[in-house]
């Protein structure tokens, strides 16, 4: 939530740049848990090697 506000308030008047700023982290985001297999399920996965062993 603290990064969605700081990016809002470091844009205050430019609504349009905030918003393509917050598309393109939710874009790396998604990038990042398709590249390593990740689901909303795998919340354990970023804490812990469980899927190696």
């Amino acid at each position: 939530m603290m990064p969605l506000l700081y990016t809002i308030l470091t844009y205050n008047d430019d609504v349009e740049e905030a918003s393509q700023r917050i598309y393109e982290g939710q874009e790396i985001i998604n990038d990042f848990a398709r590249y390593n297999n990740l689901n909303i399920y795998d919340g354990g996965e970023l804490r812990f090697d469980t899927k190696r062993g």
